[in-house]
């Protein structure tokens, strides 16, 4: 099994079209309507809050550069009505999850079932070797769940995250439960992490100096960070060289605190206010 990350390389970029809808990568051009997701209240109901204006900035710059990330566009009109991407999973390593929001306006007409269904079919014909996909909603996102049963996907998991208890899919022919299921565990490890956050950056002297904007940071500064994996995804670990590598704590570039754990083989991310889930009806 080949990672997602190499996976979509090799198939990137891709066109879907289906009865009513097409899909296309994200490009510039749909600033516009990335704001309008990341700021909705009704979209965002179950992703935590709207996005702040410095996290809705860095989407606006790193979707059109994202392989698996596609614009929805309803036939009918050519409008643009929603962003629907596959990914590496956080939660499970060698995983893919596949996220849908669209727009109010667009929901109750099946379009959700449909983008997610197209979304995931050509994940899994397109990428055979890519391992298997996932998806997650919230319990009280009744409409993502029939979404995601409609489509013949399975509850596999539940677990707490951000607070909050998720729900764990994935399509019902997947026989990967023994990794599935070890998205438990790491959920449980990172509300631990997630707790003891601010105590631990606050108990780290360059992690009570990091400021917001990231790139202020000296070299001096930066040599004084711990070096694992600085640069990946525009994360920083604000705690000292020398700690134990396999938890770090720190912010993305827009300014967001984040918590990871790393090895030598694998990583796992979790971003304290990302925008994962399938909200769309």
């Amino acid at each position: 099994m080949i990672s997602v990350d190499v996976a979509l390389g090799g198939v990137w970029p891709a066109e879907l079209r289906t009865d009513r809808l097409h899909l296309r990568p994200v490009t510039a051009g749909d600033a516009s309507l990335l704001r309008e997701l990341l700021t909705d209240t009704k979209v965002r109901a179950h992703l935590g809050s709207p996005a702040s204006e410095e996290r809705v900035a860095a989407r606006q710059a790193a979707y059109p550069a994202t392989a698996g990330a596609w614009t929805v566009v309803r036939v009918a009109d050519n409008h643009a009505v929603g962003l629907v991407a596959i990914g590496p999973g956080h939660r499970c390593e060698g995983a893919a999850e596949v996220s849908c929001q669209l727009l109010p306006d667009a929901w109750g007409r099946g379009l959700g079932r449909e983008t997610v269904a197209a979304a995931v079919r050509w994940w899994t014909e397109a990428v055979p070797a890519g391992g298997p996909i996932v998806a997650v909603t919230q319990p009280a996102n009744a409409a993502s769940r029939r979404l995601l049963e409609s489509i013949g996907m399975r509850l596999v998991d539940q677990f707490e995250e951000h607070g909050e208890q998720q729900c764990l899919y994935t399509p019902a022919g997947d026989q990967e439960d023994t990794d599935l299921r070890w998205a438990r565990l790491v959920a449980e490890r990172v509300d631990v992490v997630e707790r003891r956050r601010g105590a631990q950056a606050r108990a780290t002297a360059m992690g009570q100096e990091l400021p917001d904007d990231l790139t202020a940071l000296s070299p001096s500064d930066m040599a004084r960070l711990c070096s694992d994996r600085h640069g990946a995804y525009g994360r920083i670990c604000a705690r000292t060289a020398g700690h134990v590598p396999e938890l770090h704590l720190g912010r993305s570039r827009d300014g967001a605190w984040i918590a990871w754990l790393t090895n030598r083989e694998a990583y796992l991310l979790t971003d304290c206010g990302g925008d994962s889930g399938v909200v769309c009806r």
